[in-house]
């Protein structure tokens, strides 16, 4: 069953703290959550022509 994560991310292009993002996310499990999360992060700066990461991602 999946279940409904509330999440934080430190986004950062490898050079300098680019800020903050937050969501929620729909997963199985933790490592799933995860896996998407760093997934939207890194689709949402191609789109913005970055390349950002997600260097910490916080689950509640």
């Amino acid at each position: 069953m999946r279940k409904t994560y509330r999440w934080t991310a430190q986004v950062s292009d490898g050079k300098h703290h680019d800020g903050e993002a937050a969501g929620t996310v729909k997963a199985h499990s933790e490592t799933e959550a995860r896996r998407a999360i760093a997934d939207w992060v890194a689709q949402n700066a191609a789109r913005k022509n970055r390349t950002w990461t997600a260097t910490q991602i916080t689950l509640t």
